[in-house]
């Protein structure tokens, strides 16, 4: 009778138990690595070169001076030395806060860019999630494990390609 009891409960319990259908997508890289956002990221990407390029022949510029006011430290009176010195450090700190500024910059296009690609990428992962008939949609950053075969990543590029 025991038994007979374990088995009816055990057989509804697997019948109330519902299967869920999920996936996991990194949707930001999605819309970078499809062609519309390939195509959107190349005027933010020169950009941040054109940024890069100003950084990098401000930071050669200070290099320069530097050594040459290491050559000149033995011919040049302490008063001069020190300005000079107080100089390159002010020069030093200007290019460190372009640094940053060009950093927030470079984020800020990037968070532009895939706000403009959202509504094109949502629309393509709905039909995703229509087609497979998914309940259940993690971003892939936010889960601890999932299998390739529920990582939907390229299939939403696909998509996002096909549909634009």
């Amino acid at each position: 009778m025991k038994r007979m009891i374990l088995a009816l409960c055990s057989l509804m319990l697997i019948n109330s138990v519902q299967a869920t259908e999920m996936a996991v997508v990194d949707f930001r890289a999605a819309l970078l690595q499809s062609n519309i956002g390939q195509e959107a990221a190349k005027e933010p990407k020169q950009k941040v070169a054109q940024m890069e390029a100003r950084l990098k022949q401000e930071q050669v510029a200070l290099k320069e001076a530097d050594e040459q006011l290491k050559r000149e430290e033995l011919t040049l009176a302490p008063d001069e030395f020190n300005k000079r010195r107080g100089d390159l450090v002010k020069k030093q700190n200007g290019i460190r806060q372009m640094a940053a500024k060009m950093q927030q910059q470079a984020k800020l296009l990037e968070k532009k860019l895939i706000e403009d690609l959202t509504p094109k990428g949502e629309a393509a992962l709905k039909s995703i999630i229509d087609e497979r008939k998914l309940d259940l949609v993690l971003n892939r950053q936010l889960s601890l494990y999932a299998n390739s075969e529920s990582d939907i990543t390229n299939e939403l590029v696909e998509r996002i390609n096909k549909d634009n």
